[in-house]
């Protein structure tokens, strides 16, 4: 158990020097969320990526899909006035007459819209990550200057022990058991501090901020965001997952589209110009493309089956997103009751009954033994309410991140 003890010491010790040596930046949550719309990580890759997919837009806009051809032969001919020289060339273009141009720019406008959408869902899933980290850093930080100040109380405890001691008022064994109490303070304020430092390197990483630079949340862990339930089911609407699987329904229609358009013929024109022997001649020509093998019906198949699917998929997220916002809600409501009959209950007096037990224990009114339990019960209490307050902060983030609102 001592060689536990002293690797928890250390790790904690080296924890902190780590963050000795960073520089810290306090943040509130609405600039830690502003932080996270524009340098969170997987936003800035779904940004690039919608880069990516406006280059099919660029591909899609061109007007002809094939390009020019030109042709040319020539070789001598034997004749019986001699050897001539004789030679043939043309160029011919290929239009497209079925639409094919406008089902692809339909098909990578769709996949664009489907980027921007995973892009924001990228953002959503930050933000939500980012808001429960803040939350918990405060919550860690409330934490440690709560562990704190009781440490200090137990530290105050062991002087009036050891004064009481001296005046031959309790045995040495209260002594022992005030120190061994100030050592268990120290033990868990160290603990609260580790999981602060941990806290904030997370919330490091999901800012995308330097290594030398370590978050700080501003404020105290409380209750302050909180929408109401119809306008959570409305925003379900507009979450950007569901308008992915839309994008998608567009691009499976656009294949369709596609193939219905290859089911047409593809008119070519161009022009001949031939030198034979002696004579010379221009020709007109003109091309025609019969679909009656291929007319695209692997598209159109595939397209339509896809859209359906995708419809299917689209109606059951929907209705998912929105049972799940209901649930989440009234989770919310009833943590956020857990932390009123806190406040209401629990937390009043508590400061008052602090002092009273410090002061019947200094004139020797109770023992240190029930000094000790009041205490714990003390600080056992007001760690609790913390974990309400942050069951129910995190609840709040949660049902705001579900229902596609907070963006």
């Amino acid at each position: 158990m001592t060689l536990l003890r002293c690797g928890a010491v250390l790790a904690v010790v080296c924890l902190w020097q780590t963050a000795a040596g960073a520089q810290s930046v306090t943040l509130t949550l609405d600039e830690a969320l502003a932080r996270a719309r524009e340098q969170a990580p997987g936003v800035l890759v779904g940004r690039a990526r919608i880069e990516e997919a406006r280059g099919r837009v660029v591909g899609a806009r061109i007007r002809h899909r094939d390009n020019p051809t030109i042709d040319a032969s020539t070789g001598p001919r034997s004749t019986e006035a001699g050897t001539l020289m004789d030679f043939d060339i043309g160029v011919s273009q290929v239009f497209e007459t079925g639409g094919q141009r406008a089902a692809r720019m339909a098909g990578a406008e769709a996949a664009v819209s489907r980027e921007q959408a995973a892009t924001a869902e990228a953002m959503r899933l930050a933000l939500r990550d980012v808001g429960v980290a803040f939350l918990r850093l405060q919550h860690a930080q409330d934490r440690r200057a709560l562990l704190d100040g009781a440490e200090g109380v137990a530290i105050d405890v062991v002087k009036v022990a050891n004064r009481r001691y001296a005046a031959g008022d309790i045995a040495i064994l209260d002594v022992n058991v005030a120190r061994t109490a100030q050592a268990r303070a120290r033990a868990a304020r160290m603990a609260a501090e580790a999981d602060r430092i941990e806290a904030a390197g997370l919330l490091q990483r999901l800012l995308g901020l330097e290594r030398s630079v370590l978050p700080i949340a501003g404020g105290s862990l409380g209750l302050e965001r909180r929408s109401d339930l119809p306008a959570l089911v409305a925003g379900v609407e507009n979450r950007p997952d569901l308008q992915a699987l839309r994008a998608e329904i567009a691009d499976a229609q656009a294949d369709a589209q596609l193939g219905r358009a290859m089911g047409r013929p593809d008119l070519g024109v161009g022009a001949r110009y031939k030198h034979e022997e002696g004579h010379r001649a221009i020709l007109g020509e003109v091309t025609l493309t019969l679909p009656v093998f291929a007319r695209g019906q692997e598209l159109q198949a595939t397209g339509s089956a896809r859209a359906s699917r995708l419809r299917l998929q689209l109606d059951a997220a929907h209705a998912a997103a929105v049972s799940e916002v209901e649930s989440a809600y009234a989770a919310y409501e009833t943590r956020r009751a857990a932390v009123a009959a806190f406040e209401q209950d629990a937390l009043a007096g508590l400061d008052e009954n602090e002092r009273l037990a410090q002061r019947s224990f200094d004139v020797g009114q109770i023992s240190l033994p029930e000094l000790l339990s009041i205490r714990r019960e003390l600080v056992e209490t007001r760690l609790e309410y913390l974990d309400r307050l942050l069951d129910a902060s995190e609840a709040a983030i949660a049902q705001e991140a579900i229902a596609g609102v907070l963006r």
